[in-house]
């Protein structure tokens, strides 16, 4: 009998699906990336169904959609009494294994891992969190806010204030290779979390002086994004101190994302040659996927929170030598909801209950998958739904009914909404009553009016300014030395 593969996750924050050299950008540079596909399966249409971060990990965790966990927005958080995926493969025998950001409150909630060795973004305190613990050990708890400065310079690049070897993507990669080295004979599954390229972008040298900010094509954006903004876009670019971006900076923060991706990408490859030295590379599958994009500038918006391919379409990368095809392409509609079962079927593990998603490994091998994918996030005012199939995306806000209606072969950038065009109420008419019966079937009355999407008055959103400032240890008094 096969003995139980291994399991690796790696994820990264805040990545879009279209920075990978191998899926067609010609102006990132990500070899290890390439190599992972190179070596399985990149699925092409995948998409966060929720767009925020602890939504997002709270449906890969659990295979389940938001409003079954209550999990709507990053105000909520995942109880610990909620079954994982992970409690089965720990009761399956699986060495279960947390390195980096999870985001889970409490900090250190299990949700099933044997051992967490965290790096969060915002740690309270150094106690609570490794990363803190080991820039201590290093003499660099000197650094006030290890993973880029916030608040005003949110987006503005910047330069890391850790030299290359303590900086926190390459922390990630020291433990993940530390963990597959001394991996022990019981099957594992290790789940390696980057907090990049989430903002601030914060590179090291060599990688933030990679890119030419001059050669950095702009933002996808049409004049009337400007005015169709929908409320919760508007509030969110506001509080970014987006609003204004001009062409320059708008190409210089591209320049450093691409920057933090390209720092991840040569993680990834030390990962991978970790696996391959230490013999485990053709008896574990390891799986590539962002927890959701980023906007970039599209629309002329910054951040996530919305159902535009910047924001809710993700990387989603599975390889297994002599398990899977390799060099393939999948176009199947999968999501975070499909992890799960994913996991749970290549460890040969029943799945309990009833989860949302199914496992893609039989889509990797050619099988035919959903005609329809939906997303959600958030409640009242702030709500926003998805309905997308192979060609055409609906969009849906209670607040105000307003809608937005995408044919993506014919306009992938989504400059040209077609919800108000009569020539498209049929389809329209098809997608939205879709999304309300999907609704209906999961009995979430938040959602409906009836059998039909709710309506709310229109509500404008205040943004306000992003005030992220360190809080682990108090803010070092002005002229005083290091």
């Amino acid at each position: 009998m096969a003995s139980p593969p291994n399991l690796l996750l790696l994820m990264t924050d805040q990545q879009r699906s279209d920075t990978i050299r191998a899926a067609g950008n010609s102006s990132i540079h990500t070899p290890n990336l390439d190599r992972l596909c190179a070596s399985g399966v990149r699925f092409s249409r995948a998409y966060c169904e929720m767009p925020e971060c602890v939504p997002a990990r709270s449906v890969l965790l659990t295979g389940l959609w938001g409003h079954r966990t209550g999990v709507m927005a990053n105000g909520n958080q995942l109880a610990e009494t909620q079954p994982t995926f992970v409690d089965e493969l720990t009761r399956a025998g699986y060495h279960c294994q947390a390195i980096g950001k999870m985001h889970f409150d409490p900090v250190r909630a299990s949700h099933g891992f044997r051992d967490l060795s965290l790096m969060e973004e915002i740690p309270l305190s150094w106690e609570e969190d490794d990363f803190l613990q080991y820039l201590r050990s290093v003499g660099c708890d000197w650094v006030h806010e290890p993973h880029g400065i916030r608040h005003e310079r949110y987006y503005l690049p910047q330069v890391s204030q850790l030299p290359d070897e303590h900086h926190g993507t390459t922390w990630v990669g020291d433990r993940t290779v530390e963990f597959i080295r001394n991996a022990g004979a019981e099957p594992f599954f290790l789940f390696s979390s980057f907090i990049k390229p989430h903002p601030p972008f914060e590179p090291t040298i060599p990688y933030l002086t990679l890119y030419d900010p001059e050669a950095m094509p702009l933002p996808r954006r049409a004049a009337h994004d400007r005015d169709e903004a929908w409320p919760l876009h508007q509030a969110q670019t506001y509080s970014k101190w987006m609003e204004l971006t001009d062409d320059n900076l708008a190409r210089q923060i591209k320049a450093a994302y691409y920057a933090c991706i390209t720092q991840i990408d040569t993680q990834i490859g030390r990962i991978l040659d970790a696996l391959e030295a230490a013999g485990r590379r053709e008896n574990t599958l390891v799986l590539f996927v962002s927890d959701h994009g980023e906007l970039l500038g599209d629309h002329y918006q910054w951040g996530k929170r919305a159902f535009y391919e910047g924001a809710a379409s993700v990387p989603f990368v599975m390889s297994w030598p002599g398990t899977l095809p390799q060099r393939s392409v999948c176009a199947e509609l999968v999501g975070h909801r499909d992890l799960a079962p994913t996991f749970l079927d290549a460890a040969g593990v029943f799945p309990p209950g009833d989860l949302s998603g199914a496992s893609v490994l039989p889509l990797a091998k050619g099988a035919p998958g959903r005609a329809l994918t939906f997303g959600e996030l958030f409640e009242g005012p702030r709500a926003i739904y998805m309905a997308c199939g192979p060609v055409w995306k609906y969009v849906y806000t209670p607040n105000g009914g307003r809608e937005q209606l995408f044919h993506l072969r014919n306009d992938p950038h989504e400059l040209v909404n077609r919800a108000y065009d009569p020539a498209c109420a049929a389809i329209k008419g098809e997608l939205r009553d879709a999304l309300a019966a999907f609704f209906l079937r999961e009995g979430y009355a938040e959602a409906l009016d009836g059998a039909d999407l709710r309506l709310l008055p229109h509500t404008p959103l205040k943004g306000r300014r992003n005030r992220q400032y360190a809080r682990w240890k108090e803010v070092p008094t002005p002229g005083a030395r290091p």
